[in-house]
C-alpha cells in the first residue's frame, strides 16, 4: 500500500515539475480586439502586425516560447468583460489591445486590485486615457485640440468654414472625443461651430436628405469605421453630393480604397502615419506584410507591429511582466518604422501629424 502511495506521489511530483517547467518557460501575451463583425478589419490588422513581429523572433524571447492568447471582443462590452475574466483565469498579465477606444475603456474598467495587467494599445486614441499614471500604454498618439491644427488651417485656407459631422456612436469614446477636439480646434482658428453632429445610422438616406436641405455646408467629416465610411461616401456621391469629404484615421486603410473605389478619390485624412514613407525599416515591413497577408498593411497593422517589437525589446531586458511598466519607462525611447517612438511618464507617445489624400487609388501626402 505504502509503495503504491509512494509511486503515485512521485508521478504527481513529476507532473507538477513538468508543467511548472513549461509554465516558467512560456511567455503569454494576450490580444484583445474585434475579430468578427464590421469592425473585424481593424482587429485582424492589429493581430496580423503582432503575429508578424513575433514570427520574426520565432515566437521566442530569451529562449522562452511566446504564446498569443487571442480574444474577440466583438466590439461589445459584454464580450470585452468576458475576455478580461478569461485572461485573469489564464494568468495573462500583458495584453495588446483593445482595437477601439470604447472597448479599451471597458477593458480598463474591468480590471481591479486583484487583476491589474499591463494593457498596451496600438490604436486607441481617445484623450480619456491621457495623463493617467496607470498600467496603460499606447503607440497611437492621443487626440487633442492641438493635434487638429493642421487640418483646421488647411480647411480654413481653402474657405471651408462650415463642417457637417457624422459619427459612429458604437465607438463613442473615440468618435465624440474626435469630434469635440476637432470642432474646438476649428473654432479657435476662425471656423464656425459644426453645422450638425449627426449619429451614423443604417439608413444613409436620412443623412443625405438632411445634407441636401442645407446650403451652408462646405465639407463633411465622417468619423467611422472603414466599411461604413466607404459605403457612406459612395452613397453621398451617388446622391450627387460633391462636398469635400474628410475621413478619420480610424477608416484609413487599404480596404477603404478597395471598397470605396473611385468614390473615395480626393478624400482628406489627418494622420500620424505616412503610407508613402521611404524609411527603409517601413519599406521592409510592408514587403514582409504583403508577402504574408497578400494585402497592404494599414496604419494599425504597422503600429501593432511596432508595439509588439517594443514589447519584445522590453521583455528581452526584463522577462518579469509585473515589472513591464518600469522597464519600458526606463528604456523610454524605441526605434519605430518611421522614426523614434518616445513614451512620456503616462505611457503616451508623440507623433507628427500630416495631411494625406486619396489620389489615383493611393494615399498620398498633401
Amino acid at each position: 500500500m505504502y509503495k503504491v502511495v509512494g509511486i503515485v506521489s512521485v508521478i504527481i511530483l513529476g507532473l507538477f515539475s513538468y508543467f511548472s517547467f513549461f509554465s516558467n518557460n512560456e511567455i503569454k501575451i494576450g490580444f484583445l480586439g474585434g475579430l468578427s463583425g464590421k469592425y473585424s478589419n481593424l482587429g485582424h490588422s492589429l493581430l496580423n502586425g503582432m503575429t508578424l513581429a513575433l514570427e520574426e523572433e520565432n515566437f521566442k524571447i530569451n529562449e522562452k516560447k511566446v504564446k498569443i492568447i487571442s480574444k474577440d471582443d466583438r466590439q461589445r462590452p459584454t464580450f470585452a468583460k468576458l475576455a478580461v475574466t478569461e485572461f485573469k483565469k489564464e494568468d495573462v498579465n500583458l495584453i495588446l489591445g483593445s482595437g477601439t477606444s470604447s472597448m479599451t475603456k471597458i477593458a480598463l474598467e474591468s480590471f481591479d486590485e486583484n487583476y491589474m495587467p499591463t494593457l498596451i494599445s496600438a490604436s486607441a486614441s481617445s484623450n480619456t486615457f491621457s495623463k493617467k499614471d496607470d498600467n496603460f500604454f499606447r503607440t497611437q498618439v492621443s487626440q487633442s485640440e492641438a493635434s487638429f491644427e493642421k487640418l483646421s488651417k488647411y480647411l480654413l485656407s481653402n474657405n471651408l468654414k462650415n463642417i457637417y459631422a457624422i459619427y459612429d456612436s458604437n465607438n463613442r469614446a473615440y468618435s465624440e472625443s474626435y469630434a469635440s477636439n476637432f470642432e474646438n480646434s476649428f473654432k479657435k482658428l476662425g471656423g464656425n461651430p459644426f453645422v450638425k453632429l449627426k449619429e451614423l445610422s443604417k439608413d444613409f438616406s436620412h443623412i443625405t436628405e438632411d445634407i441636401k436641405k442645407r446650403e451652408d455646408i462646405d465639407a463633411i467629416i465622417i468619423i467611422a469605421n472603414t466599411i461604413d465610411t466607404a459605403k457612406l461616401v459612395q452613397f453621398l456621391r451617388i446622391s450627387d453630393i460633391e462636398k469635400t469629404v474628410i475621413g478619420s484615421s480610424w477608416s484609413k486603410s487599404s480596404k477603404l480604397l478597395e471598397d470605396g473605389g473611385k468614390y473615395v478619390e480626393g478624400m482628406i485624412f489627418l494622420t500620424s502615419y505616412n503610407n508613402s514613407s521611404k524609411n527603409e525599416k517601413y519599406l521592409n515591413f510592408v514587403k514582409k506584410y504583403e508577402k504574408k497577408y497578400k494585402t497592404k498593411p494599414s496604419v494599425f497593422a504597422s503600429q501593432s507591429y511596432e508595439t509588439t517589437k517594443i514589447i519584445i525589446e522590453v521583455l528581452k531586458k526584463n522577462e518579469n511582466i509585473k515589472e513591464f511598466k518600469n522597464t519600458l519607462l526606463s528604456i523610454k525611447k524605441f526605434e519605430g518604422l518611421q522614426g523614434e517612438i518616445e513614451f512620456d511618464e503616462y505611457g503616451d507617445v508623440k507623433r507628427d501629424y500630416i495631411l494625406m489624400t486619396v489620389k489615383n487609388g493611393q494615399y498620398k501626402p498633401m
